[in-house]
């Protein structure tokens, strides 16, 4: 069952006018439209979708279900693993400290972390964030493969450290000339971050703070693990073969959410939260310039030389991705089960934001936000 939320007491902005609310039916009946036949074809996911406007939520919805066993429906405050969507917030933030001139973007990282991480000499703040670091994946290295689901080592429920990660993180290759995704450098970002606030606590309280800015209370966006969290969680499911779903939880035994969903020491996918919580923070940082400076934003989103020499517009943690006739500013993630897809119409000043407790050979959030966005450019001007 599909269930959809609008606001109808306001009038939608379209453009820079106001639409009245009762001129709103045929861009909610489109959104809901396309939901709902997105989330059938993805094989009805636990689904949260919400579309927001220059800080108020115009549409919204919810399917499916958190948890297969025993049945719980997706509400509105369920929490999401955002996988990396999570680098766009942590990338905000960094940023943000480079307004400070707590950090610089083009000083060698040993200078806040010293030389034991490998090619800190190197590799700068400016390098993580474009991911043109150039760190082998840690998450195939021999030393740190096995601490992860599948491997012999795997214990969802015992807490990771940056030390036990360590091991993983190689010399990078050819630092700052090209431009591959790299989960291992938004690590060593996280560790970076870390030492600049004075600890992980420290971090954590930090990044309170500035998401503060967005509105995101209420766990709706956050990186602090707490057992409150668990009775909100949803459950992830990755699809097999014929369409099997394994439980991400329950296959390996977590007594509570997996350690490795989110939360320190992983900067590729640090934060969970709610489609509500991921649209306040686009919309703050991409549609109402409350997080970070309008120029800290335009060299945020500018595709970085690296990536555009690959047919790229990834900038810092963020890329842009067009549909239609309309350029939107986001970032997707996908780990353990869950799936996620957020970007901002910075022109219209609209967000989209889609999470899902589904990984499948298809991206499933992908696909979702794929035809909302399309829905919402054939019902609005």
């Amino acid at each position: 069952m599909i269930f959809r939320t609008l606001v109808p007491a306001l009038g939608l902005l379209v453009g820079g006018l106001t639409v009245p609310a009762s001129a709103q039916a045929p861009l909610t009946t489109a959104l809901d439209k396309a939901f709902a036949k997105a989330a059938a074809s993805t094989g009805d996911p636990g689904a949260q979708a919400v579309a927001m406007r220059d800080g108020k939520v115009i549409w919204s919805a919810k399917s499916g279900r958190a948890i297969n066993e025993p049945s719980a429906p997706v509400t509105g405050s369920t929490m999401f693993s955002l996988g990396s969507f999570g680098k766009t917030v942590l990338a905000a933030y960094a940023l943000r400290l480079t307004e400070k001139k707590v950090l610089a973007l083009d000083t060698p990282i040993s200078a806040y972390v010293g030389k034991k991480v490998a090619g800190s000499n190197v590799v700068t703040l400016r390098m993580l964030l474009t991911h043109t670091a150039g760190y082998p994946d840690m998450y195939a290295d021999p030393a740190t493969a096995p601490l992860f689901a599948g491997g012999k080592k795997y214990d969802p429920d015992r807490p990771y450290t940056f030390a036990m990660l360590a091991p993983g993180i190689r010399k990078p290759v050819n630092p700052g000339k090209r431009h591959a995704y790299s989960n291992t450098g938004f690590i060593v970002l996280a560790h970076v971050l870390s030492k600049a606030s004075g600890g992980g606590a420290a971090l954590e309280r930090d990044l309170r703070r500035f998401l503060r800015g967005a509105g995101t209370g209420g766990g709706s966006l956050t990186a602090e693990r707490s057992g409150r969290a668990l009775s909100r969680f949803a459950h992830g499911y990755i699809a097999g073969d014929g369409g099997a779903l394994t439980d991400f939880f329950t296959a390996y035994g977590a007594k509570g959410i997996p350690t490795d969903l989110y939360g320190l020491p992983f900067g590729d996918g640090m934060f969970a939260g709610t489609a509500t919580g991921g649209a306040r923070f686009l919309d703050a940082l991409f549609a109402g310039d409350r997080l970070l400076r309008p120029a800290t934003v335009k060299t945020m989103t500018t595709p970085s030389p690296q990536s555009q020499a690959a047919d790229g517009t990834y900038g810092m943690a963020t890329e842009r991705t067009k549909v239609g006739r309309r350029t939107w500013q986001g970032h997707a993630g996908a780990y353990g089960g869950f799936t996620s897809m957020g970007a901002t119409d910075r022109t219209r000043g609209v967000t989209l934001m889609v999470v899902t407790n589904r990984m499948a050979a298809s991206d499933v959030a992908g696909t979702i936000w794929t035809k909302l966005a399309q829905a919402y450019a054939s019902a609005t001007p």
